[in-house]
């Protein structure tokens, strides 16, 4: 090909990757193991699909010794240079390849496209034929961070070398060129559709980093040898999968005296999700069979990159899954501040830190509300007994602490029911040797109980007993699922009084004797507690779906540092009120669709709802808007001259405002999201309206009109994540003494005021915002309005529960009593806001 080249004429292109191995957030990372190649092979390789006519590796002095082999053995030159002043070394291989052109590439990037790599050459050799003076330096925009190459002019980079001293150019190379502009000429392409992913991110300059990096090789090669390089299209395949694009991390409690169950659950839901766990180093007060369940994990086929030993990096994570018994404070703060928070089974009577709760093992009755509860998360047994066995005699028993039995119950549960000639399996807890519990059995007792290890999948082996003896956590549900007769030890007072309130015998402490477990065993059918959840539910693939959902800071303040107090949680969502605002808003949710307001929209799903189509309610809206042009007429017209105003209605659908406002002698301006609706507003009202979103609309270009005197917009203003660039907008554009009217929903109106639980699980997944009227003034005169007038709509007596208790006619007296409090205490469903700008 080199041959080729130089009988052809071409330019000599030569391919050159810098390497250092003294990085301080990830030292030697080029060295690091990657599937069976190191992460420079691995990008040595995929520079080498390049065409080029010469393979450089830039390295220091330091590091070249280190390099030089793997340099050799994926044909690569190796030049040492200065380990700081990155733009020498570079310049340097230019003066010893004899290179035209160069593209450049960094060693902590494994996964290039060498495709788009191509694609660029192709671009840039494209470009510099065209050009008289040709290119300088050329990249695509819109590739994966760490899947781009640069690629410039040589003699251009000898240049710029010779005329910069900035430290910053000299460290970075390609900025000697792209920040004096002036002087270069520099192209940023947007590169072709196929690679535009730019919120993906393959390169590796930290811990995380390298976790997703093996990560992306071991779902690629499938257990495999890799060969690599990969193609763009594998390597983007390969976020697909939820545990690259969206990883959980799980944090579970590895504290004494807490029980294995929250580790367990953690190492197995890592497994089935592809998720990282968070396994502090050993210290005091760690669970001693911390890592014996770890190693089991590992040789179960965890990874070992997905065992984390710190949180500096929890805040790269789409989800942290808490299994803590109880979080404290001081971690649930500290967390939150990373990433999005789900607590599972939580103890802690402040849970303000989660964005979301989950609760699986029922509890008891606590101050707060969890997203969602569901025993069907429990994994349940496939083996169990037949339902006759409820009757039968209890021979055989199995008792089983969990990992610890903190309060040793185990050995005085296993000699009383040995005193009914009862065979008993104690399995040992993990802390305890099996040598010490047998101690504690008598010659007799022995007859009768043996002690056994830990037993793998426990709660397939229940049904092989009469009768399980535990506390109360999921060996319980499991037992009962398996129709086995269920005794739980009170452990603690809290576990005494969750076994009562979920109808499970229970003895405590005092009454662990023969004498008790006689009575019990006499009636051994009341020991049956029955199915607590009839069918299983998959929580890893719960959890994975909520890793895809996403925290939303306050529209109004946009404060990533405040943790604001929660209002309501529901299935797919969770509300807050903002410290700073007032205001009410969404928080956090996994619902991720959002309305197409196109023809559908207008007419199909409109007329499911409400029964006709958006045109035929035109009528009825347009009255509305009759209503409220002359509230604005009222508040505006007073002080201003008899000339035409001009008004901007913002999400104007299909124009009913536009044409009240019209007639009402109004120069009328819109704008929407749905191409129908302007259409519509164009070609059948022709009023001028655009298709575009806000604030990103330029009024003064599409209408050539600077500011308005007045703007509204009618049930759109709950729709914005922004509101706060929404807000700053449209006191731009509204003139001074210029009016903004909108309506909205009412988070204080009658329904969230008397079924407030309801109201939010019916809130609109795309209302992110739950306006009030008396909050609506302190949030408005932050953008210069000051509010003059609230007017409460969806006006529903009915939905009182008096009202509702009684069946009240519409026109009884009471009735129409609670519609005149509904006007006077403004607790409609839905009001409207006309403010007038003040400064």
């Amino acid at each position: 090909m080199n041959l080729l080249r130089k009988l052809t004429g071409k330019t000599r292109t030569v391919v050159i990757v810098q390497c250092r191995l003294s990085s301080t957030r990830l030292p030697g990372k080029a060295l690091l193991p990657l599937g069976n190649h190191t992460v420079l092979e691995w990008t040595l390789k995929a520079m080498h699909k390049v065409s080029a006519d010469a393979y450089y590796l830039a390295t220091d002095e330091a590091s070249a010794p280190s390099l030089k082999e793997i340099a050799s053995r994926c044909h690569y030159e190796i030049f040492a240079g200065s380990l700081d002043d990155v733009l020498d070394r570079f310049c340097k291989v230019i003066e010893v390849s004899k290179a035209e052109w160069v593209i450049r590439a960094t060693a902590d990037n494994p996964f290039l496209f060498y495709e788009a790599a191509n694609d660029l050459y192709a671009e840039f050799e494209k470009r510099s034929e065209e050009s008289d003076s040709g290119i300088d330096y050329m990249t695509f925009t819109g590739l994966p961070h760490g899947s781009g190459v640069e690629m410039f002019k040589a003699s251009s980079l000898l240049d710029a070398a010779s005329k910069t001293k900035d430290p910053y150019d000299h460290e970075h190379v390609g900025p000697a060129l792209y920040n004096h502009q002036d002087t270069y000429k520099c192209e940023f392409i947007q590169c072709p559709e196929e690679y535009n992913y730019p919120d993906l991110r393959t390169t590796i300059d930290t811990k995380f980093d390298y976790i997703r990096a093996q990560k992306i090789v071991d779902r690629l090669s499938k257990n495999i040898q890799a060969k690599g390089p990969y193609s763009a299209k594998e390597i983007l395949s390969a976020f697909e999968s939820p545990a690259i694009s969206n990883p959980i991390l799980f944090i579970p409690s590895t504290e004494k005296g807490r029980g294995t169950g929250h580790l367990h659950r953690c190492l197995q839901l890592a497994l089935e999700t592809g998720g990282d766990i968070y396994i502090p180093e050993k210290k005091e007060g760690t669970l001693d069979q911390c890592g014996i369940l770890v190693d089991e994990a590992l040789q179960n086929g965890l990874h070992p990159y997905q065992v984390v030993d710190s949180l500096d990096c929890a805040g790269q994570y789409s989800l942290a899954v808490c299994d803590n018994f109880i979080t404290s404070s001081v971690e649930g703060k500290m967390l939150s501040s990373l990433c999005p928070v789900l607590a599972m089974d939580e103890g802690a009577e402040d849970t303000t830190f989660a964005d979301y709760l989950l609760d699986i093992i029922p509890s008891m009755d606590m101050n707060r509300r969890a997203n969602c509860v569901d025993p069907s998360f429990i994994p349940l047994p496939k083996k169990r007994r037949s339902a006759e066995a409820a009757d039968a005699k209890i021979h055989t028993a199995i008792v089983v602490l969990g990992g610890e039995d903190p309060s040793s119950l185990s050995i005085p549960a296993a000699r009383a029911l040995a005193a009914q000639s009862v065979y008993v399996t104690v399995v040992c807890p993990g802390e305890v040797s099996m040598e010490g519990l047998e101690s504690r059995l008598s010659e007799s007792d022995r007859q009768f109980v043996k002690v056994v290890p830990p037993i793998r999948d426990l709660k397939e082996k229940l049904s092989e007993y009469d009768l399980v003896v535990t506390h109360y956590g999921f060996t319980a549900f499991e037992a009962s699922a398996a129709n086995c007769a269920v005794i739980l030890l009170g452990t603690t007072p809290l576990h005494e009084a969750l076994a009562e309130k979920y109808n499970f015998v229970c003895l405590g402490p005092e009454k662990i004797n023969a004498d008790s477990f006689k009575e019990l065993m006499q009636k051994p059918a009341r020991l049956h507690h029955g199915k607590t959840v009839d069918y299983e539910k998959n929580l890893s693939e719960y959890l994975v779906t909520l890793s895809q959902g996403k925290r939303i800071l306050c529209p109004v303040c946009r404060c990533e540092k405040s943790l604001d107090p929660v209002v309501a949680r529901i299935k797919e969502r969770t509300f807050r009120r903002c410290r700073k605002c007032g205001m009410l808003y969404q928080s956090w949710t996994v619902q991720s669709e959002q309305t197409v307001y196109n023809h559908d929209y207008f007419y199909d799903n409109y007329e499911k709802q409400y029964g006709k189509t958006y045109l035929d309610d035109f009528a009825s809206i347009k009255t509305q808007g009759v209503r409220r042009t002359s509230v604005i007429d009222m508040l505006y017209r007073r002080n201003h001259s008899s000339v035409t105003p001009t008004i901007l209605d913002i999400g104007c659908a299909m124009g009913p405002f536009l044409s009240a406002a019209n007639d009402a002698g109004w120069q009328v301006f819109g704008t929407d999201v749905s191409q129908d609706a302007v259409d519509y507003v164009q070609n059948q009202l022709h009023f001028p309206a655009t298709c575009s979103a806000f604030p990103e609309i330029d009024v003064a270009k599409e209408f050539g009109v600077e500011a308005f005197d007045a703007v509204t917009m009618w049930y759109v203003i709950e729709h914005f994540q922004d509101l706060n660039s929404v807000l700053e907008a449209i006191s731009k554009i509204v003139k001074k003494g210029g009016v903004f009217a909108f309506s909205t929903p009412s988070a204080s109106g009658v329904s969230a005021k008397y079924n407030t639980q309801t109201f939010f699980e019916q809130s609109p997944s795309d209302h992110y915002t739950l306006w009030e009227p008396n909050r609506a003034d302190s949030i408005l005169r932050r953008y210069g309005f000051k509010v003059y007038k609230i007017v409460p709509t969806g006006i529903h007596p009915e939905r009182f529960p008096k009202a509702k208790k009684k069946n009240l006619s519409p026109s009884s007296l009471q009735f129409k009593m609670f519609g005149a409090a509904s006007r006077l205490f403004k607790l409609g469903d839905t009001f409207e806001v006309y403010c007038k700008k003040v400064k």
